[in-house]
């Protein structure tokens, strides 16, 4: 009713007209695996924590779950993975650096 108009006279725009029922749940089925990835992931740096006493090959590992959480939640949950290569590979990138760097800090 903005502008004293109905909103029921205007069509539908196409990019809306591709939001079928198989594509959502599609996209559901994706994102519920990719978040029991993520949960695995996370259950796993935890009971390495429990086992692992080397703090370098514990630190280094979890630094990688970490990479790897960070890369699943880019390409699923963000939605990157079919972006500009430009946005992805930064994005990426800063998954990829930061652990490096935490894993410098606390290795030294």
């Amino acid at each position: 009713m903005a502008y004293g108009r109905y909103a029921l006279d205007n069509t539908l725009p196409t990019y809306l007209c591709d939001l079928t029922p198989m594509k959502t749940l599609y996209s559901n089925k994706k994102n519920t695996l990719s978040w029991l990835w993520l949960m695995i992931l996370t259950v796993i740096s935890t009971f390495i924590g429990l086992v692992l006493n080397n703090k370098t090959l514990f630190i280094g590992t979890v630094l990688f779950i970490v990479f790897l959480k960070g890369q699943q939640i880019i390409d699923v949950f963000m939605e990157l993975a079919q972006a500009p290569k430009f946005w992805r590979r930064l994005f990426l990138g800063y998954v990829t650096v930061l652990p490096i760097i935490i894993g410098f800090i606390y290795i030294l």
